[in-house]
């Protein structure tokens, strides 16, 4: 008597069911890729409305927001979401952090989303994925690298219970810090390859054909503060030249007010933002304050809900390349 035993063979059904929930992971990766621009968008979006500017923001007087635990200063997208929050102390752990420290969430804490890009790396040939750490033994004609969006979630540690913090002395009768004119300076005199400056007429832009920046002398600004700001505009600009950074909304001519022309001035506003901050310039009494700055912002971020972490990650780069803290 022959025993049966069931057939390895797949069948088409089974092939069919395989092939459908491969579809659907992939759509559920596409999905949660998706949902981190939007969850990011709409959050910057619900601050546009209450009238804050995120890449307009002062620092906390203890710095940029940064992991309590690490140390480390949030950038790109991050640094301006955790800014526009206005927290108490600009610290934030993850839940596991938190627990590692002997601390827990306190009840009705809301978690932020914090993203960074992360990279994969595979061998053309067979598809397999390779380990980051041996990447050296290939052939890098071999080998394709492909970036992609993940997040993790901080809170703020005036929600977190149970941990003694330990905070920087700051004199609360310390007077508000005034920009130093010479560094402002040095922000753009030792910036890698700098593009040339001149003074002249009553406008300010830059010219990539010509590598040149050009500003209204100083004495027509009403503050130096003013001047250096809307210069570190310009100087965030020039690092999109095909000799630095290449980018797009630079490197090739572009129609006033287009798509590509929006993400470049958004670019060069995150990116001046920051080198605002570091140098104590304070613009709040400038245009980018009116409701219909406000609201252009909105428009644009309605649409494209990809615009702020691109943006915010080339602006990144850009400062990165001004303060020389990347190899190029």
């Amino acid at each position: 008597m022959k025993t049966q035993t069931k057939s390895s063979a797949t069948t088409p059904a089974k092939r069919k069911s395989r092939n459908d929930l491969a579809r659907n992971k992939g759509t559920q990766t596409a999905k949660g890729l998706s949902d981190i621009y939007q969850k990011v968008t709409d959050l910057i979006i619900e601050k546009l409305e209450q009238g804050v500017i995120p890449w307009k923001q002062p620092w906390h007087e203890m710095g940029m927001p940064s992991n309590y635990l690490t140390k480390k200063p949030y950038k790109g997208i991050n640094l301006w979401l955790l800014l526009s929050c206005g927290h108490q102390y600009p610290y934030y752990l993850t839940f596991k952090q938190a627990n590692s420290m002997g601390g827990k969430i306190k009840k009705g804490a809301k978690a932020l989303p914090i993203c960074y890009w992360n990279f994969a790396f595979r061998d053309k040939k067979t598809g397999k994925v390779i380990p980051e750490d041996k990447v050296g033994e290939y052939d890098l004609k071999l080998v394709s690298k492909s970036g992609f969006l993940k997040e993790y979630k901080v809170f703020p540690i005036e929600q977190i219970e149970g941990i003694d913090w330990e905070f920087p002395e700051i004199s609360k009768e310390e007077p508000l810090p005034v920009p130093d004119n010479e560094q402002c300076q040095k922000i753009y005199e030792e910036m890698l390859r700098a593009p040339e400056l001149v003074h002249s007429g009553s406008s300010a832009y830059y010219r990539a054909d010509l590598d040149q920046i050009t500003m209204p002398e100083k004495k027509l600004f009403a503050t130096a503060e003013q001047y250096f700001g809307v210069l570190y505009h310009e100087v965030v600009h020039s690092t999109g030249h095909p000799s630095r950074l290449n980018r797009i909304g630079v490197s090739e001519p572009q129609q006033f007010a287009s798509e590509i022309y929006g993400k470049e001035e958004l670019i060069a506003e995150m990116g001046a933002g920051y080198l605002n901050n570091l140098t104590g310039i304070l613009d709040q009494n400038l245009l980018e304050n009116s409701a219909a700055y406000i609201q252009n912002w909105l428009n644009e971020l309605r649409n494209d809900k990809h615009l702020l972490i691109e943006a915010a990650s080339k602006a990144q780069k850009a400062v990165d390349y001004i303060l020389n803290e990347c190899p190029f």
